[in-house]
């Protein structure tokens, strides 16, 4: 039996789950509107949905289970001992599942009568409780063919294999916290599933922005490389912040600024001794200076 600790409301119906389960079914009812189901598939989807939410719950329970028991590993087969110094068989199975708020009959063949999920051995799962010789014996099982128990006196806490002789003796499992086995049609499963996608698509559709995300700021303009390829700005706009008249017309020339003179480099300064030998030295080479005239042309 469940430990209810938490009611939620699933399309309408209050919803028991045990101590630390999520609930991972949970219908969206803004979904089941959209769908304008029939009242008829309606309740199947609710029961279905009502019925996975406890497998979910019950998984999470054996889970918890199995590490309660797998701790227990170790310490001594104790008749009629409930721990946590020691435990006989049905001591540890019960013991175990009361971690997971499953409350569990003291001895072997209530514990299989009171659980309602019987369970194969071709259909184990962890946290199953297996049961031999006639249901006088019990141990948690772990997977992997192996099982979890306090075998007899003398002995220890320990996990064993089903082996050729204890399958032999097999004498039924059951699995605490689940719900009573159902076959449900694959059209009911294939709706919840539909609707299990759209209600995560509008919650998709609907996130919030991610606000660790470092937005993209383009720098400064300043910082930017100038490209030496880049166009005079032309446009009216430019023109007259710079001439301070509009696109074809000429700016005012009081307003121009004055022309900044050229650079005259100073003449080299000569020695008297250079000044005196100019016209010499140029006579020496050329002969005397004469009036130079083109052909044609009649000097005035």
């Amino acid at each position: 039996m469940l430990r209810t600790a938490v009611t939620l409301t699933v399309t309408g119906l209050a919803l028991a789950v045990p101590t630390g389960s999520q609930a991972l079914a949970a219908l969206n009812p803004a979904v089941l509107k959209r769908l304008h189901l029939d009242s008829a598939t309606l309740k199947k989807v609710q029961a279905y949905d009502r019925y996975r939410t406890r497998e979910a719950a019950q998984r999470e329970g054996a889970s918890k289970a199995l590490a309660f028991a797998r701790k227990q590993i170790g310490k001594p087969y104790r008749w009629g001992a409930e721990g946590p110094g020691g435990y006989d068989c049905s001591g540890l199975a019960m013991a175990s599942w009361r971690k997971a708020g499953v409350k569990l009959p003291r001895v072997t063949h209530a514990q299989y009568r009171q659980v309602k999920r019987k369970v194969a051995l071709k259909d184990l799962k962890p946290g199953d409780l297996v049961f031999f010789r006639g249901r006088n014996h019990v141990g948690l099982y772990v997977g992997n063919g192996r099982y979890l128990h306090a075998p007899y006196t003398g002995a220890r806490v320990r996990i064993d294999k089903l082996n050729a002789r204890r399958k032999k003796q097999f004498a039924g499992a059951v699995r605490p916290g689940a719900p009573a086995y159902k076959e449900w049609s694959p059209s009911v499963k294939e709706l919840v599933e539909k609707i299990d996608r759209m209600s995560a698509d509008k919650r998709t559709a609907h996130k919030p922005p991610d606000k660790q995300r470092t937005p993209q700021i383009p720098p400064p303009s300043d910082t930017l490389p100038k490209s030496p390829d880049t166009l005079p700005d032309h446009s009216p706009d430019h023109e007259l912040a710079e001439t301070g008249a509009p696109p074809g017309e000429k700016r005012p020339e009081e307003s121009r600024p004055e022309p900044r003179p050229r650079y005259k480099a100073k003449p080299a300064s000569r020695s008297p001794r250079h000044a005196r030998h100019d016209s010499d030295s140029w006579e020496k080479y050329v002969g005397p200076v004469e009036e130079l005239t083109a052909p044609g042309h009649t000097p005035h």
